[in-house]
């Protein structure tokens, strides 16, 4: 898909993202209605990255492919955007998910949203997640900062919140822990109402600058319910042991999240 996003020069930029529909969508049957996951790719890549350019069929294709096929999970739709383009940045990219990419996105496909006014982008907010892998899961935090009225679900990979400064997820780990805690409060939203699929590698690059602020943020229970049981938690943190900074892993790591979503 194409569109028109603001830059920093009072002009707009032409930008594209990437649509993964499920076997067997049917344009027509309005009344088969589909959950939405954006996905965000890491620094130096594009929307092309994760499910490839035209032609091209990639891991995650067959990935999710096969497991809507078993019944692994439910046919959802996703979507690959991109942060460069536009204000070219991922502290700002959540103005453009919501004025362009979510709207866009969700009027032209068979989506829970009955529009693209605010009203609505909220009322189907359980039916929509966002997650990202290294600059991605910057994104993804951002996200969550500026967005919870709009996502229910969160998967931030391999990538720790920059909201207080770049590698703040170690050096500022319990600040940052603080405040994504005071802006889910603020929200008004039950520690039900947004959930928080967190993964990494033992020696991926991003490792030590997300565990500390993991951490952190176990203190908080009252706000991040962390818990290996989906039913009693809100808040999950997957390490993959050997695990490293590149998307072999990162693959599994969806893997494992996806069925969770939605739930």
């Amino acid at each position: 898909m194409e569109y028109y996003a603001d830059n920093l020069k009072n002009g707009k930029d032409l930008k594209k993202m990437n649509v993964y529909l499920p076997y067997g969508y049917d344009a027509s049957d309005k009344s088969k209605k589909y959950n939405v996951l954006y996905l965000m790719h890491g620094g130096g890549e594009n929307e092309n990255l994760i499910f490839g350019g035209p032609g091209q069929n990639k891991e995650m294709k067959k990935i999710i492919d096969n497991m809507i096929a078993n019944g692994d999970i439910e046919p959802l739709i996703v979507v690959t955007p991109t942060f460069y383009g536009g204000k070219d940045d991922t502290a700002l990219f959540h103005e453009e998910l919501i004025k362009n990419v979510v709207p866009l996105v969700e009027t032209t496909y068979n989506t829970y949203a009955k529009s693209a006014s605010l009203e609505d982008l909220k009322a189907s907010r359980e039916h929509r997640a966002f997650g990202g892998f290294s600059m991605g899961s910057v994104t993804t935090w951002y996200t969550f900062i500026h967005c919870l009225d709009y996502f229910k679900y969160y998967m931030p990979l391999s990538g720790d919140c920059w909201i207080l400064g770049e590698k703040a997820g170690s050096e500022k780990a319990t600040l940052t822990a603080e405040y994504l805690a005071k802006v889910a409060k603020d929200s008004g939203y039950t520690p039900q109402d947004y959930y928080l699929f967190c993964a990494t590698g033992s020696l991926d690059i991003a490792y030590p600058n997300l565990k500390p602020q993991i951490d952190a943020m176990k203190e908080l229970k009252d706000t991040f319910i962390y818990s290996s049981d989906t039913k009693k938690g809100n808040f999950y943190f997957i390490v993959s042991d050997g695990g490293t900074h590149a998307w072999n892993w990162v693959n599994q790591y969806i893997y494992d999240i996806l069925p969770d979503l939605f739930k």
